[in-house]
């Protein structure tokens, strides 16, 4: 009977934590405003990039080959960004001109392709700012097909030949890493996407509930309410109903950024020229793998936020420690990052074995199909190992710091706490 009433009220903690945290307007707004924002941050270095909303820049390309000098002005004009104009006459007179119009702002740079440069291959492009690397390694490329042509028809090949020994090569990237027979050139960008998708979403959860856990036991603590509350309901009891309403609460928020990712790469993969392949899907089981992996970490991290909001009387008082917390996540992160080509490595498999980097690690490495079965059931079994120790741990301290009011507890206190409760 004593255990069915605790979990009737685990229950009703539980559903009130999370009806009144779904319903406010905080929640609404960081659901839908923080995948906006993610997005609006991704989007704005392409948005740049892009020729549109940008003026695009004068050109000249000087050429004492006229030829020439019209073929790689007009490759250089279907890139999209500048505006070239085509100059034959390549005297000193004409290069001063040129520099004198760079200094003025009336063109952005002129390519010189006089009689010395073309046949010795050293260009010099003269501009005000210089291009960017996209740019820079374009104009190269083009400049050296050009010339290619021109001292190959010099050697006297046919302008069919010339094209057909030019011609480019396709080369693909196959991966025998993880189920399938290979992936195609275009999966790789798929798998950057989907694996920052799912670590943003692990780690923005996890910080961000786990403070919220830390903040609602000590909005009860420092109004009074828990000892209101701890006469119908056992301290257990009570974190037990926090934690899981908020987990709730977290569950509900990622299931829908996870939807919203989904559509989001589901629509990119549409459109050829973004790079997203459509072939790349992360597959009911590994969703499977990667929701119970989140569920433990938001379990681990959420207990020690529980038990650090209890042991002190105030956000401020507990700030060091929760900073502490955020570390493994934060190194996590870029280890992740750090390790993502090399996701099957020794030090890889290491990090995704420890508890408080397991949701990240693991989750990367599922994401890129580097993680056997055997390695993520061992991570699992350690998580809920770990689980159930902070759990443990995390209870003795609630059942005694929720109580406890003033001073700011040392370290020896709150582990008299741990040892006696």
């Amino acid at each position: 009977m004593m255990a069915f009433e605790e979990i009737r009220a685990v229950w009703l903690v539980l559903r009130r934590e999370y009806v009144e945290r779904v319903k406010s307007f905080s929640f609404l707004a960081s659901t839908f405003a923080a995948p906006l924002l993610f997005l609006a941050a991704s989007a704005t270095p392409a948005l740049f990039a892009t020729p549109h909303p940008v003026a695009p820049k004068n050109v000249v390309i000087a050429g004492a080959a006229p030829q020439e000098a019209r073929q790689i002005a007009e490759m250089f004009q279907s890139f999209g960004r500048y505006r070239v104009t085509l100059a034959t006459n390549t005297t000193p007179e004409e290069h001063a001109e040129l520099t004198a119009m760079v200094r003025n702002s009336q063109i952005e740079g002129f390519v010189w392709l006089d009689a010395p440069a073309i046949a010795s291959g050293r260009v010099v492009y003269t501009s005000r700012s210089g291009l960017d690397a996209d740019g820079r390694d374009r104009l190269r490329r083009i400049i050296y097909l050009a010339l290619l042509r021109t001292r190959l028809a010099a050697r006297g090949l046919a302008p069919s030949e010339i094209e057909r020994a030019l011609q480019p090569v396709t080369f693909s990237v196959v991966a025998l890493r993880g189920k399938g027979s290979g992936k195609s050139e275009g999966d790789p960008i798929a798998v950057i996407v989907v694996t920052v998708t799912l670590i943003t979403i692990l780690e923005m959860s996890l910080l961000s509930y786990g403070i919220i856990v830390m903040r609602s036991v000590l909005e009860d603590k420092t109004s009074r309410m828990v000892e209101i509350l701890l006469c119908s309901v056992t301290p257990r009891a009570l974190m037990a109903g926090k934690v899981l309403g908020i987990g709730g609460l977290s569950f509900t928020q990622a299931v829908i950024w996870g939807a919203m990712a989904a559509g989001g790469v589901t629509m990119a993969s549409r459109i050829p020229a973004t790079g997203v392949a459509s072939g790349f899907t992360l597959g009911p089981g590994s969703l499977a793998v990667f929701t119970l992996f989140y569920v433990l970490g938001y379990l681990l991290y959420s207990s020690l936020y529980a038990a650090l909001g209890a042991a002190f009387n105030s956000a401020d008082d507990a700030q060091y420690w929760s900073f502490v917390l955020t570390l493994p996540l934060l190194f996590a992160g870029m280890a992740a990052w750090s390790l993502f080509e090399q996701a099957d490595s020794a030090i890889a498999v290491a990090l995704s074995l420890v508890p408080p980097l397991a949701p990240v690690m693991m989750s990367m490495r599922i994401a890129t199909g580097a993680a056997p079965g055997w390695q993520i059931a061992i991570s699992a079994v350690l998580m809920i190992a770990a689980i159930y120790a902070a759990w443990v741990l995390s209870a003795r301290i609630y059942r005694v710091g929720t109580l406890m009011f003033g001073k700011k507890p040392s370290l020896r206190e709150i582990s008299r706490w741990v040892r006696y409760a």
